[in-house]
């Protein structure tokens, strides 16, 4: 009986790193700044956490939606937004 408690407090000392080791998440800040360097206007912004939704103007005057990992910045999708 006392084995099954000492290898369950095992696991979860060897799983506790590994919850602990999330990415770090940029700022929805960082990401409109970063959108507006590269000439966008950006109308609104939102942070689920996970990802930025970026609505804004292109350059080219074009509505687009964008999807940004909060995580590393990378636009994950873009398209018009209608």
């Amino acid at each position: 009986m006392i084995r099954i408690p000492a290898a369950t407090l095992a696991l979860i000392c060897l799983a506790a790193p590994a919850l602990a080791q999330q990415k770090p998440v940029r700022a929805l800040s960082a990401t409109v700044l970063d959108f507006e360097s590269r000439g966008y206007v950006v109308r609104s912004a939102e942070d689920d956490g996970r990802t930025h939704e970026v609505e804004a103007i292109s350059p080219q005057g074009a509505r687009v939606e964008a999807i940004i990992e909060a995580a590393t910045g990378e636009v994950l999708s873009e398209r018009a937004d209608d």
